[in-house]
């Protein structure tokens, strides 16, 4: 069963709406809420907001445990953009364009994707994800010491020779 949310006259680029839609596309509803709110970027909040929606309405109107959808598709497309004008030099005048996104996001849930075509149920196609905690990293053999100092050596800046070498202003 599809539900289905949309978001319209977003004043973000689309462009940048899409970095934060590519991260979400085809997660669960919980963990895509979790990310989103872990992003710094301002389509962050507006996405939260849609998603939060969609999952209200499925609650809502279909009667949909919210630990069942996940994010089927997420489609942002451009919207109209403002055509404004900036002032330059001499008396002149450049057009600015502020653009605006369209958001459409559609759930889905689990157990319809997981049923084939004529209603039977799949198998799932591997073993199961689960991410990596302390405990894992723990049982690895890492120390503490050599992954400080492996950290150390890839972040150390580049010789003052090296740089000069390089960026010599005539050729030898």
């Amino acid at each position: 069963m599809e539900i289905k949310a949309s978001l319209q006259y977003v004043h973000i680029a689309p462009r940048k709406v899409r970095i934060l839609a590519d991260l979400l596309r085809g997660k669960d509803i919980a963990r895509a809420m979790r990310q989103v709110r872990g992003v710094p970027k301002r389509a962050a909040l507006p996405l939260l907001k849609l998603i939060q929606s969609a999952a209200a309405n499925a609650r809502h109107n279909f009667h949909v445990d919210e630990g069942d959808l996940y994010i089927k598709e997420l489609r942002v497309d451009g919207g109209p953009a403002e055509k404004r004008f900036m002032p330059r030099a001499f008396g002149r005048a450049a057009p600015r364009r502020k653009k605006t996104s369209h958001v459409s996001l559609v759930l889905d849930t689990k157990k319809d994707a997981a049923r084939g075509q004529r209603g039977v149920e799949r198998k799932s196609a591997g073993p199961a994800v689960r991410e990596f905690g302390a405990e894992d990293i723990k049982g690895m053999g890492f120390r503490k010491k050599e992954v400080r100092e492996d950290a150390r050596r890839m972040s150390r800046p580049l010789r003052k020779g090296f740089v000069q070498r390089v960026f010599r202003r005539k050729a030898i």
